[in-house]
């Protein structure tokens, strides 16, 4: 009897073990789409009472996950990489695209440009003025709307960050309970699956590493900070984000910093995305700042057709200069651009230093360039700026420069009028004697000719130089002889206020420019010919019909000098080639980590992945021996009964 309830017993033991078998594949099939479901496997083993005796059936089933810690380590990678790279090229693709469509600036100022040409060769046209103001609107309104996207960009990029620091911590807090569920379960499956899952959507935001524990349990970190351990969770903070200040992360209650790149899953990525868009931002700006400087100084180099002088056209947010909080001198500092030419296209922002045994020093803090700083008393010069300090610094004090804080965004046209477009040149030269009634009378009795007409900063050698104060009046030159010549007032008498001669029939008059935006450049004209003593030459302001200002505005645009890059087209063209070239380079690394964690996937599934064909062998397995240990039983249940037949 006991070798017959023995059988049983081992039948039966089968019978439980290939009923789990059934239900593992059952569970594999059912779970095979589920996120961090490894494949289960049942181990079994043969029972024995006794050693070096006959087993006893079947020890009760150990339910074992196919996973390798390694491989899904690599899978919690590429995923940390290939969401920051999706993150990335979305926003990179934003931030250049805000520089087309509306905010095409480069096609604003173009057009801008072009216009001015065509008043310059009608600058009594009405309609020509009317359209150069309307291309000013344009182009500033062109600039609002690109600053206008990209901080909507950056903005998105803040609102992403604060959805993504809630959904690591509530992360975080999931497998701070399933540690806990592990430790009083130690490598539950079900469990493990759970953790898995939560570990790979954690990797997605941020970086993650592991550290498993002998129960199942892990301790997690991004970087060289603990975000997870036996104490708990360290929760992340999210801080900054407004203003000027950049978004950063930090964790627990000691704020420790978590240091994330832009490949570093989403909260990385969204941070980079920020930082990118204000440095587009401080770009665009400089852009701004820059387009306006080139064209108030030619509108002040120029009179209007009433004849006054050009005021600005555009007006746009001051440099800005901020004392770092722990400076101890008593030094003020205001800034203003002076040569738009030498600012950085970055636009920085500065930091500017003082050391007691060096004195002042500047760095660019977008590209880290040391900048030289001239120093002329109270008055500091550096990237096309000037600075006034007033006050003392003290040794380690420093301030940070900004040459263009929002000007993007806060550009205007300064001008109301179509008329208070400066095209015209602040001195039209014709041979002759100014008479009372304002004509100009030739009676000359050699030659003498006027050239073209520039504007320079530094006068031609052996120009005569008119004083600044005299710009605006009227002039005249006249000859004492063949080739000397005397600069004077209209007076009577007249005032001489600059002598010059003629060196093979050549010369050349400079009449400086008042304090403003032309200050420091010069109104030149060379003149050349075989005059006679006596002969005179009338410099009278530009009327309506004068259009060689505008002639100069209109070059601005393909001038060099008037950019750090050369020209202020090519200034605006290497903006949005830049920029256009990050967002391509965004999505090929998108596409690049897309592959990396498909292929990753792949590996892990080798591994821990349910095949569909795999379980359905096992299943019929399963089936076929339960059927077998059910036949044992059936067969010991007939003996068992022939055996009370026999005795009654």
């Amino acid at each position: 009897m006991s070798g017959l309830i023995g059988a049983m017993n081992t039948a039966l033991s089968g019978i439980e073990a290939f009923e789990a078998g059934i239900n593992t594949v059952s569970e594999n099939l059912t779970n095979a789409a589920t996120p961090g479901y490894a494949v289960e496997t049942v181990n079994l083993s043969t029972a024995v009472a006794n050693a070096n005796q006959p087993g006893t059936g079947v020890e009760t089933p150990q339910i074992a996950r196919a996973a390798d810690g390694f491989v899904a380590g690599v899978l919690r990678t590429a995923n940390s990489a290939g969401a920051a790279a999706t993150v990335m090229s979305t926003s990179l693709s934003n931030i250049s695209n805000a520089l087309q469509d509306d905010g095409d600036v480069q096609s604003a100022m173009n057009q801008f440009f072009t216009d001015v040409a065509a008043l310059a060769a009608d600058p009594t046209s009405g309609g020509a003025q009317q359209t150069v103001l309307s291309d000013a609107q344009n182009v500033a309104g062109s600039f609002q709307s690109a600053a206008g996207s990209i901080t909507q960009t950056m903005t998105g990029a803040v609102t992403a960050l604060g959805q993504n620091v809630t959904a690591a911590n509530n992360l975080l807090g999931q497998l701070k309970i399933i540690n806990q569920d592990l430790q009083a379960s130690p490598n539950d499956p079900t469990l493990e699956d759970q953790q898995e899952a939560a570990l790979n959507s954690l990797a997605s935001l941020l970086p993650v590493n592991v550290l498993p524990q002998s129960d199942g349990a892990v301790i997690v970190a991004s970087g060289g900070t603990v975000l997870l351990d036996q104490s708990g969770v360290k929760s992340l903070s999210l801080t900054g984000g407004t203003g000027a200040e950049p978004p950063s992360i930090t964790a627990g209650a000691a704020d420790t910093a978590v240091t994330l790149t832009a490949t570093d899953g989403q909260i990385g990525a969204n941070i980079a995305s920020w930082n990118a868009g204000a440095a587009a931002n401080q770009s665009l700006g400089t852009l701004a700042s820059v387009f306006a400087a080139n064209v108030n100084t030619s509108q002040a180099e120029g009179l209007t057709s009433a004849g006054a002088p050009g005021a600005a056209l555009f007006a746009v947010p001051s440099p800005s200069v901020a004392p770092a909080a722990g400076n101890t001198g008593t030094a003020s500092l205001t800034a203003q651009i002076t040569n738009a030419g030498q600012v950085p296209t970055d636009g920085g922002p500065f930091t500017l230093s003082y050391s007691a045994a060096n004195g002042w020093s500047a760095t660019d803090q977008a590209s880290g360039t040391l900048y030289p700083v001239t120093v002329n008393g109270g008055t500091l010069a550096f990237a096309g700026m000037t600075l006034n300090v007033s006050g003392a610094p003290a040794s380690g004090d420093q301030f940070a420069v900004n040459p263009a804080p929002g000007a993007a965004a806060a550009i205007s046209v300064a001008a109301t009028n179509p008329d208070q477009i400066a095209a015209a040149d602040p001195y039209v030269a014709s041979p002759g004697t100014l008479q009372a009634n304002g004509s100009v009378v030739d009676n000359n009795a050699g030659q003498l000719t006027a050239g073209n007409d520039t504007v320079t900063s530094t006068p031609a050698a052996g120009a005569a130089v008119v004083p600044a104060n005299y710009y605006g009046q009227t002039l005249q030159i006249t000859f004492t002889s063949s080739s000397a010549y005397n600069v004077e007032t209209t007076a009577n008498p007249p005032t001489v206020v600059a002598s010059g001669s003629l060196s093979g029939g050549n010369g050349t008059i400079a009449v400086a420019y008042p304090a403003g935006a032309a200050s420091g450049n010069y109104w030149q004209l060379p003149i050349s010919g075989t005059p006679a003593a006596g002969d005179t030459l009338t410099l009278q302001p530009g009327g309506p019909s004068s259009g060689s200002n505008a002639t100069r505005m209109a070059a601005i645009w393909t001038s060099p000098g008037t950019s750090s890059q050369g020209t202020l087209q090519t200034a605006a063209v290497g903006l949005n080639t830049s920029l256009g070239a990050n967002a391509q380079e965004a999505a090929t690394l998108a596409t690049s980590s897309a592959s990396q964690v498909t292929a990753a996937t792949t590996s892990l599934q080798t591994i821990s992945g349910v095949s569909p064909d795999q379980q359905a062998v096992l299943l019929a397995n399963y089936q076929q021996s339960y059927q077998a240990a059910a036949q044992v039983i059936a067969a010991a249940n007939t003996m068992f009964n022939s055996l009370l037949s026999a005795v009654q």
